[in-house]
């Protein structure tokens, strides 16, 4: 009975497949025999709803996947829907290979945000060397169209990979990755929407008319301690990033300003803000943020408060003279 459950289980997995941007086809065959490999591992271990997954004897995966993968299953199972997935293969300008857009559901997520997208990234043997929670398609495409040279191009596609493998690190509680990628003496400055009671909502018992920010300018030791205390309090985290915009900054060939939409979500608290990020990418495979600052993207009544982020965190900068 077993054995046929397996077999159902099996057969309902979606199959991979790459469609075109490889010409080579051993490794083409390659990446698509690893990520089925894959895509039936989580989904048969999400179908037993195994607290842990087993990935000791997996080899289709470099050690850094394996690790990546243990630590979001902690947080989350996840598992592939049910369909044919059939995607384009970049070329990495670092080397080996990418796909983007592979859909993936993060179960313990909120039923609006169950289904996102998986970025995977292969070396030139086809194994998997990295995967991580995915930008949307539209505005990748949006990014990486707006680029002015070649070398602009392989600057943005890092920018890209950096700000996924960033999200990834906060929804699989990878605190040694995330305290890895802050510059020694970056500037944090962090927000919490703080909900406050006039006398008229106590009146009313209505708790929700008046909606306060309360900011923080943390170095990076303090922010490390504070999100070590978030990981630690929360059963999971779930962080979305949407909106993504790539700016250069002037005069500066290897900073990158980011700007993007992000939606945070734990077991005890949500909100919605806007993050501006200032990276150094001026050694590629060790990129630094050196400036991290969040502001709210709605007020009290839902209304969207930010019309161009870069305009407006142009403003709140300068009172911190950034």
């Amino acid at each position: 009975m077993m054995a046929l459950a397996m077999a159902v289980i099996a057969q309902a997995n979606p199959t991979f497949r790459i469609i075109d941007g490889i010409s080579n086809a051993t490794t083409k065959a390659a990446m698509e025999r690893n990520v089925n490999s894959l895509i039936t591992l989580l989904n048969e271990s999400a179908a037993g709803k195994k607290k842990k997954i087993n990935m000791k004897e997996v080899t289709y995966v470099t050690p850094r996947v394996r690790e990546t993968i243990e630590k979001m299953w902690e947080s989350s199972m996840m598992q592939f829907p049910d369909a044919d997935i059939k995607v384009s293969c970049l070329k990495v300008m670092s080397g080996g290979y990418q796909v983007r857009g592979l859909p993936l559901d993060v179960l313990s997520a909120d039923k609006e945000e169950v289904r996102q997208e998986l970025t995977i990234d292969f070396l030139l043997s086809g194994q998997i060397s990295n995967v991580a929670i995915a930008i949307d398609m539209h505005r990748y495409d949006v990014i990486m169209k707006k680029n002015e040279s070649d070398i602009d191009y392989a600057r943005k596609q890092a920018v890209v990979n950096f700000v996924e493998d960033f999200r990834t690190a906060y929804n699989k509680k990878d605190i040694e990755l995330i305290e890895n990628v802050f510059s020694s003496n970056a500037l944090i400055i962090t927000g919490r929407v703080v909900t406050r009671a006039t006398s008229q909502d106590l009146a009313r018992h209505k708790m929700s008319n008046y909606v306060d920010v309360e900011y923080d300018v943390l170095n990076k030791k303090q922010y490390i301690e504070k999100l070590k205390r978030i990981f630690k309090n929360n059963r999971f985290i779930n962080v979305k990033f949407s909106d993504v915009t790539v700016v250069r900054i002037p005069h500066k060939e290897d900073i990158y300003g980011v700007f993007l939409k992000q939606d945070w979500r734990t077991s005890r608290y949500h909100d919605e803000g806007l993050l501006y990020l200032k990276v150094d990418f001026s050694d590629r495979d060790f990129p630094m943020i050196q400036v991290r600052v969040w502001k709210p993207f709605r007020d009290a009544q839902g209304n969207i408060i930010i019309a161009d982020p870069k305009e407006d965190f142009s403003s709140f900068l300068m009172d911190y003279e950034i």
